[in-house]
């Protein structure tokens, strides 16, 4: 029974208690009863006390016995925030680094502020600018990777001159030396001196990368600019 229902019952008992009681005409607020024969005042006093009694014992069974079910939202909540046992071995299970925070072992002596790792994908280029205090005589990597994992790196050097870089190395995803990498730009051009902005095909399996590397806009930083292609 709503709460609305137990009071107003409790009440209009109250009223008719008080009505039988008196006898007289009775005036409560908006409420107007005229005086009343003996009869009417049993048959009143007794439909006061019963609808008194209605009033007290209902209310005291919804404050009291009646279980307070959630509500819709709240078991949805509930079931959102408590995660399954399945969830939590699933969890426990999953790889502790994942492949963007992965480093190829031959790459791994290069200092990381000289390191970039590139989020391969197809249909779409990716541009990176990396490297401290360029121009300059040092040894750099990137690093290709795709959803699948890492495909493979270059190491390589910058000159002093920024006129281009010196390919120290190209591996594949197991750190195997890969000689299937050429510059595309200029084949007459030593594969292992490319010019800056000259574009290198580097293939790792069936993977082929389109890359060019360049001292980007004057700002000391090496850049790059790679794409997968096709084979």
């Amino acid at each position: 029974m709503p709460p609305t229902v137990s009071v107003a019952s409790f009440v209009f008992g109250v009223v008719f208690l008080l009505a039988a009681l008196v006898g007289k005409d009775l005036k409560l607020v908006t409420v107007e009863l005229p005086a009343l024969g003996p009869g009417r005042r049993l048959l009143l006093g007794s439909f006061g006390l019963a609808l008194t009694m209605f009033g007290l014992l209902d209310g005291q069974r919804l404050v009291v016995g009646s279980p307070i079910s959630p509500s819709p939202v709240t078991s949805q909540a509930l079931s959102i925030r408590t995660p399954s046992a399945a969830a939590i071995v699933a969890t426990k299970m999953m790889p502790i680094a994942t492949a963007g925070e992965r480093v190829l072992p031959c790459l791994a002596d290069v200092l990381e502020t000289d390191r970039v790792i590139l989020p391969m994908e197809a249909a779409r280029r990716t541009d990176s600018k990396w490297g401290h205090g360029q121009p300059r005589v040092g040894v750099m990597a990137m690093q290709f990777e795709d959803p699948t994992g890492i495909r493979g790196g270059v190491k390589f050097a910058t000159v002093a001159s920024g006129a281009g870089v010196d390919i120290l190395g190209v591996f594949d995803a197991t750190c195997q030396p890969v000689t299937t990498y050429t510059n595309e730009s200029n084949p007459t051009q030593p594969k292992d001196h490319p010019y800056a902005y000259e574009t290198m095909r580097y293939q790792f399996g069936e993977v082929v990368y389109a890359a060019d590397l360049g001292y980007g806009e004057g700002n000391g930083l090496i850049s790059v600019r790679a794409q997968q292609v096709d084979p």
